[in-house]
C-alpha cells in the first residue's frame, strides 16, 4: 500500500504541501499522513501557532489525513523514524528558504532528501508572494 507522508510547518504555505499529498496519496489509491515536529519541547511557541495549528489540523483531516504533531530535539532522525514504523513509500516538503538566519531548517531538508531509495521524495519549490 502507498502512503505518503507530508512534513509541514507551523505556516499558511503548509496547505499547499497538504493538497499535494492528498492528491498523490488519491492518485495511487494510499494513505495520507500529515507530520509536523517542534523542535523542542511544545508546539505553542506563540498565540497564533494554536490557531494556525488548529487551522492546518481541520484542513488535513477533511482531506482525510492522519495529522501528527510531534516534539523532537533531532528532526531528521524523527521523520526518518516515522517513514520506518509507518511504512512511508513517498515524503512530501517544501524546499526551505534561502536565509543564513535559517541553517537548521536547511539542514533538515538536506538529510531528508538523502533517504533511502525505497521512499520517493517529492521536493516543492516554495511560494512567493
Amino acid at each position: 500500500m502507498n502512503k505518503v507522508l507530508v512534513c509541514i510547518t507551523i505556516q499558511e504555505n503548509s496547505k499547499r504541501l497538504i493538497r499535494k499529498g492528498y492528491d498523490l496519496a488519491t492518485e495511487k489509491n494510499g494513505e495520507l499522513h500529515i507530520i509536523h515536529i517542534r523542535k523542542g519541547e511544545t508546539i505553542f511557541e506563540s498565540p497564533d501557532s494554536s490557531l494556525l495549528f488548529e487551522e492546518l489540523f481541520v484542513y488535513g483531516s477533511e482531506l482525510g489525513g492522519q495529522v501528527h504533531f510531534l516534539c523532537s530535539t533531532d528532526i531528521p532522525k524523527t521523520i526518518h523514524e516515522f517513514i520506518i514504523k509507518n511504512n512511508i513509500t513517498q515524503l512530501i516538503i517544501g524546499k526551505p528558504p534561502v536565509s543564513s538566519h535559517a541553517p537548521s531548517i536547511s539542514t533538515v531538508y538536506e538529510q531528508l532528501i538523502q533517504l533511502p531509495e525505497t521512499v520517493e521524495v517529492c521536493v516543492l519549490d516554495r511560494e512567493e508572494n
